[in-house]
C-alpha cells in the first residue's frame, strides 16, 4: 500500500506510523527463540530521528509547542534523572534532547565510557549477568579519540569558539600548555558534552511516543495540535 501523504506531499508521517506499529507487533510476537527487541528499538528511533529533525524543528516553532517542555513534563515514559548530564549552553528541553541523541547516532565514535572525555557515539552499560542495563548516547564535539581536542594555533581555536558560540557558556575562553590550545572555564579544561541514559523500558516508551507523535498528521481531520493514540493494535 502507498504511503498517506501530508498536505505538502511528505510521507514522514506514514513512515513514523508504520515503524510504530512494527514496535508494538513485534513486542506481542511469541517466539520460542530469543527476541532482539532493544536492536529493534534503537533502529527504529535512529530512523525517527534522522528523518523527521526538520518536522520537529518546525513543530518547536509553535506556540505551546511539547518539544519546548521538560522530557518528563511530556507524559512519555522518561524523567530527567535521564539527563546525566549536559554541559551545552541551552534548556533541558525535549527538543534539545532529541538533538543530543540525533548527534550522537550521526557521529558514532569508538565511546570510552569512563573516560574523562569520551567521544561522540552510544553504547550499553550491562548488569552483573551480562544483561543490557540501560543505553548511554554521548554527544561530545569537543573531544577526539576520547580525549580532550587540542588546536594547533590560536586562530583555530579562536574561528571554532565564535562558530559554535551560542552553544558555550559565557566564560568560556582558552588556555595553551605543550600539546597546543584547548576549550577552558576558569583556566581549567572544559567540553560541551551530553551524556543520556536510558532504561529498555525507558527507551521503548520514547521511541512508541515519538513515532506516535510523528505520525499525527496521517488523520484525516487533524487539528495540528490534539494527540491521539494512533498505534492501536
Amino acid at each position: 500500500m502507498e504511503y498517506h501523504r501530508t498536505k505538502t506531499g511528505q510521507i514522514y508521517a506514514d513512515i513514523a506510523y508504520r515503524l510504530g506499529r512494527v514496535v508494538i507487533q513485534y513486542e506481542r510476537l511469541s517466539l520460542d527463540e530469543e527476541k532482539f527487541q532493544p536492536s529493534l528499538y534503537i533502529a527504529v528511533l535512529q530512523n525517527l530521528l534522522s528523518n523527521c529533525c526538520e518536522h520537529v524543528k518546525q513543530t518547536t516553532r509553535q506556540h505551546n509547542s511539547i518539544f519546548q517542555n521538560d522530557i518528563e513534563t511530556v507524559g512519555w515514559g522518561l524523567n530527567q534523572n535521564c539527563w546525566v548530564a549536559n554541559k551545552y549552553e541551552e534548556a533541558w528541553t525535549l527538543e534539545n534532547f532529541i538533538k543530543r541523541l540525533r548527534n550522537s547516532f550521526s557521529h558514532p565514535r569508538d565511546v570510552i565510557i569512563s573516560s574523562d572525555y569520551p567521544s561522540t557515539g552510544y553504547t550499553t552499560i550491562r548488569d552483573n549477568s551480562d544483561i543490557i542495563k540501560r543505553f548511554r548516547f554521548i554527544d561530545s564535539p569537543d573531544t577526539l579519540r576520547n580525549k580532550q581536542r587540542f588546536y594547533r594555533t590560536e586562530r583555530e581555536i579562536v574561528d571554532y569558539i565564535r562558530r559554535n558560540r551560542n552553544t558555550f557558556p559565557e566564560d568560556i575562553h582558552y588556555c595553551q600548555n605543550e600539546l597546543g590550545y584547548f576549550l577552558a572555564i576558569n583556566s581549567e579544561p572544559f567540553i560541551r558534552i551530553a551524556i543520556i541514559d536510558l532504561t529498555v523500558n525507558e527507551l521503548a516508551s520514547f521511541v512508541k511516543h515519538l513515532a506516535n507523535f510523528l505520525a499525527q498528521p496521517i488523520q484525516k481531520n487533524w487539528d495540528g495540535k490534539t494527540t491521539a493514540w494512533l498505534l492501536v493494535a
